[in-house]
């Protein structure tokens, strides 16, 4: 995956392209939030889900640069990420629009 541009310009491409990686790793159901965290769930299950977000998070986290990076630290989820940049450079191109 292309690194994501600090400005969110090629925001559009980069986003099909996580989603691609994802769905080729069997992680698409992390970014579209069905893959919630579990609630009640046992250690094994909650370890398992964590492992999946990890993953998925890593898909993000490894083609941005440390300045957006900054800006997602205290989000929980890779659903969480995507959600975030999809509000920051969504609405903004929507402004410059």
């Amino acid at each position: 995956v292309p690194e994501l541009a600090n400005d969110g310009r090629n925001w559009k491409t980069y986003r099909e392209n996580v989603l691609r990686v994802a769905k080729h790793k069997n992680l698409l159901q992390q970014f579209d939030g069905i893959d919630a965290k579990p609630v009640n769930a046992t250690e094994r299950e909650l370890a398992a889900w964590d492992q999946r977000n990890c993953s998925a998070q890593f898909i993000i986290t490894s083609t941005i640069p440390d300045s957006l990076i900054l800006r997602i630290m205290h989000l929980e989820t890779a659903h969480e990420y995507l959600d975030y940049f999809t509000d920051l450079f969504e609405r903004e191109s929507e402004i410059v629009s």
